[in-house]
């Protein structure tokens, strides 16, 4: 699945489910009747807060075209389009200052490690020789900054977020032919960015909820394969991700 079908497949029906907790609640005499809202004082102990937390996603990679080249000329293999799913463990810290209409704006900083690996191959017949190509992304580290608004009721905090990420790209051929087996690959650590939009839901003063959509890019980089082959690899993904927060 390609990056902008994926997420033009998936955003309406996030950004309905985001906002559907905003929404005024209709009375029995079809007037509009507005929440109940919270004073605008936040209290003391919400002013700054530490939490950690859990998370799961799904995340489908842009496509990274493999072309192996070898002295003098370049041979396209396929596109690969690295999904998979992923968990997370992290962890953050954020403040709030109280704005009129008893809205929060709320800021921070939150460190993620993600475990689990994102693939795609691809396959090509080059004069008699299968050539086989992979590349995959895992163990991926972030450290973004976080910031963004909340309903009247302080109960759903609206954020945005970017920031560092550092994540480890294998990037893999096999060449197979009448008496040929070769097997190349290159595995390192790369650094990137990421960018999320999403939401909080607070269940109760320690646990909240939360979704967002996601966005990965990491370095573009001419990967030397050995045995005189090498490749240009650019790998990146988008995802969904759900989560559970606990506030202390």
């Amino acid at each position: 699945m390609k990056l902008k079908g994926f997420l033009s497949a998936t955003f309406p029906f996030f950004l309905s489910a985001l906002f559907s907790t905003s929404l005024y609640a209709s009375g029995k005499d079809g007037e509009v009747a507005e929440p109940d809202v919270l004073s605008p004082q936040t209290e003391a102990s919400d002013v700054s807060a530490f939490y950690l937390g859990v998370s799961a996603g799904y995340g489908a990679g842009g496509t990274d075209r493999f072309g192996l080249a070898v002295p003098g000329d370049r041979i396209n293999i396929g596109d690969l389009e690295p999904s998979g799913g992923y968990g997370g463990i992290r962890g953050g810290w954020r403040g709030i200052v109280p704005t009129t209409g008893g809205r929060d704006y709320v800021y921070g900083v939150e460190l993620t490690y993600d475990f689990g690996t994102l693939d795609d191959t691809a396959s090509s017949l080059v004069g008699g020789t299968t050539v086989d190509a992979q590349s995959a992304i895992s163990d991926v580290f972030s450290i973004r900054f976080r910031n963004g608004i909340t309903n009247r009721s302080r109960s759903v905090l609206y954020f945005f977020s970017v920031g560092y990420a550092r994540g480890e790209v294998t990037t893999s051929s096999t060449l197979t032919g009448e008496d040929l087996l070769l097997n190349l690959e290159d595995t390192g650590n790369r650094n990137g960015f990421s960018a999320s939009l999403g939401a909080e839901h607070r269940l109760n003063k320690n646990w909240s909820i939360t979704g967002e959509i996601e966005y990965f890019q990491f370095e573009s980089e001419e990967v030397d394969l050995g045995s005189g082959f090498s490749t240009k690899s650019t790998p990146n993904f988008g995802g969904l991700r759900v989560g559970l927060n606990y506030t202390f």
